[in-house]
């Protein structure tokens, strides 16, 4: 049974290989992306934006990690400071021995003296010369300790610098989300204060109300032309005449009379 679905796997695996690399398997991926971008197009911007600020703050989190790394390579810094500044001492003065006692081998005699004390010019030329050798391996040693410092110091410095770099970063990130945030609610709140007007049933209804006024004024028409008939024409026209009297008199008190100059004979 394992072995069957062992058989299987691969042969899954092998279609999936042999697929991706055909004309198929490169329609198959535009289907693919053109579903997940139609998808992602779906989720509403509100909620985009708080994902990404979740994300943001998750990075604030994953972040920890980071300090945590730079934070011993600080102490791996210190420690080997510590440990190359006491080397160093302890070269110097390995090499005022060594410098102290050669010069008292300069001198002739079968001993040497050394703090007040005599040694045996043999023994004292053994020692020195043991003591000399250790001193250049230790040197050695100190050197390399002293160039892995260098390059631990700079390391640490461009570590330090990134952390900072990914606190700015987070920050420019936090400040563009709530700037989206609060152009989106700009946005939703112009959108509510347009009001979509039917300017079809608007128009339709002021065209009624031109028919009716039509009406109206056609049926006053009527009215007059009726009243004219039944006062008479003289009348009517009497009418008439004092209606535009009034007219004349109501655009003379607003405008003025004319005043008419008379030519001279």
């Amino acid at each position: 049974m394992c072995k069957k679905l062992l058989i299987a796997a691969l042969a899954v695996v092998v279609g999936v290989g042999v697929v991706s690399g055909t004309r198929l398997g490169s329609h198959l991926r535009l289907k693919w992306n053109k579903a997940t971008t139609y998808l992602a197009e779906q989720v509403p911007l509100s909620e985009e934006i708080e994902r990404l600020k979740m994300e943001v703050s998750n990075l604030n989190l994953a972040d920890e990690r980071y300090f945590d790394q730079v934070a011993r390579q600080e102490r791996q810094v210190t420690k080997l400071k510590e440990k190359v500044n006491k080397a160093r001492q302890a070269l110097t003065t390995q090499e005022t021995y060594i410098k102290t006692m050669r010069q008292a081998l300069a001198e002739e005699g079968q001993f040497v003296v050394y703090n007040g004390s005599r040694y045996d010019r043999k023994f004292a030329e053994a020692d020195v010369r043991n003591e000399a050798l250790r001193f250049l391996a230790d040197e050695k040693l100190v050197k390399a300790d002293e160039e892995n410092l260098t390059i631990l110091e700079q390391t640490l410095t461009a570590n330090k610098g990134k952390l900072n770099g990914l606190k700015i970063k987070r920050k420019e990130m936090e400040t563009q989300l709530l700037v989206l945030e609060r152009e989106l609610a700009q946005q939703r709140l112009k959108e509510q204060s347009n009001l979509v007007i039917d300017d079809g049933r608007y128009g339709r209804i002021n065209k009624e109300i031109e028919e009716l006024r039509e009406r109206f004024a056609l049926m006053k028409t009527k009215s007059d032309l009726r009243g004219e008939a039944e006062r008479g024409s003289i009348r009517a026209q009497e009418e008439r005449k004092a209606e535009a009297q009034k007219a004349d008199q109501a655009i003379e008190e607003r405008f003025g009379k004319i005043e008419t100059s008379k030519r001279a004979d």
